[in-house]
């Protein structure tokens, strides 16, 4: 049933990375991440390569956005040989720069309604950091690290302010922004990363009371962990397992559990053609601690 059919959904923040690590589902035991093969290598779709694969099967025509070009044509290329008839559609772009993103907008066709999902993360292929990992103590917090974090809040609004006319002239809007759970519950060695998507989450949820009346529907979307590669190192495994027993969890036996990207795109699919304003999606992998607070 293609849902979308009809629009273009412009989605920022799209990679993939290598499989450094196989994570299995607490349930069917099998692999959680969303594969995409590259000449006969795997790799793990992040949540804008995997919400661009569903956004295709509902029949929208998706614009893909990230820095890298090569990693822009491998999703392409995976999205157009899943899907029959896909159109997919791409732009390298630094999210930093102000006069990339205004190109960016003029260059986008408008002949169809536009929506937007933003999932700029660290390590999304626009901000990266030492060994994937954001949780560190206080102490070992590092300038280039808070200025990743705070980076994807301000790209965020920056791009936002920037469609807004374009949004403004159509006859209704979805967006969605990818936060993260960590927005709405704390956890020892993760002070920087809560803050910065708790002001995602808030900046997400101020912007849809005043953009509602303009026919603008956000949905604040906050993931647990998903398997985008992010936490395939040790370090970061560990840290989580850590985080974990403040919960009563002890994942010494089995490891942590990640949600599959896919899941992820199917849930923001769902909030981009409900007839209903998605204000917010909370989702863990099955196997994570479900709290939704500290």
């Amino acid at each position: 049933m293609n849902d979308l059919s009809g629009k273009r959904v412009l989605i920022t923040g799209v990679g993939i990375k290598p499989v450094g690590f196989v994570f299995k589902d607490i349930a069917t035991g099998q692999p959680s991440h969303t594969a995409v093969v590259v000449e006969g290598k795997e790799c793990k779709a992040n949540i804008g390569a995997a919400t661009a694969l569903e956004c295709a099967k509902a029949g929208a025509i998706v614009h893909l956005v990230a820095r890298t070009e090569s990693k822009l044509q491998i999703v392409k290329k995976w999205i157009e040989e899943s899907v029959a008839g896909a159109q997919v559609e791409y732009s390298t772009v630094d999210l930093s720069d102000i006069s990339s993103l205004e190109k960016l907008i003029a260059s986008i066709p408008d002949d169809l309604t536009l929506y937007w999902v933003q999932s700029v993360g660290l390590g999304a292929g626009t901000v990266q950091v030492k060994d994937d990992n954001p949780y560190l103590p206080i102490d070992d917090l590092s300038e280039d690290l808070i200025e990743a974090e705070l980076s994807v809040l301000k790209n965020t609004v920056s791009l936002l302010r920037l469609l807004l006319p374009r949004f403004r002239n159509q006859k209704e809007t979805r967006v969605c922004v990818v936060s993260s759970m960590s927005a709405i519950r704390s956890v020892i060695s993760g002070s920087m990363h809560m803050a910065a998507k708790g002001a995602i989450s808030r900046f997400a949820n101020a912007a849809m009371i005043e953009l509602d009346s303009d026919k603008i529907f956000i949905t604040d979307v906050r993931p647990g962990i998903v398997d985008t590669g992010m936490y395939d190192s040790k370090i970061v495994q560990e840290t989580v397992a850590m985080m974990g027993k403040n919960y009563g969890y002890d994942y010494s036996k089995t490891n942590i559990y990640c949600a599959p990207p896919s899941a992820v795109g199917k849930a923001i699919v769902n909030a981009l053609i409900s007839e209903a304003h998605i204000t917010s999606i909370n989702m863990v992998a099955r196997g994570q601690w479900p709290h939704e607070g500290s």
